[in-house]
């Protein structure tokens, strides 16, 4: 059985280039200009949150996190 991480497409809406000085919250590496990267939302008690993640860090609670260079 998946988990829904996996399988919610609205987890990850596309892949794009963060705007300027956004951290990866995997990695916590920042995000290089015209690095291609994905972008999501999250729910949080004090509302909607984007974030932008590096394409070769897989989850934010850490199951795979690769080394940034």
């Amino acid at each position: 059985m998946a988990i829904r991480t996996e399988t919610d497409a609205s987890q990850w809406e596309y892949t794009t280039f963060a705007p300027r000085g956004e951290t990866c919250p995997v990695c916590m590496e920042p995000i290089k200009s015209l690095e291609v990267c994905k972008r999501g939302t999250f729910n949080r008690p004090s509302g909607l949150v984007v974030v932008y993640q590096h394409t070769g860090c897989t989850d934010l609670d850490g199951a795979k996190r690769q080394a940034r260079r």
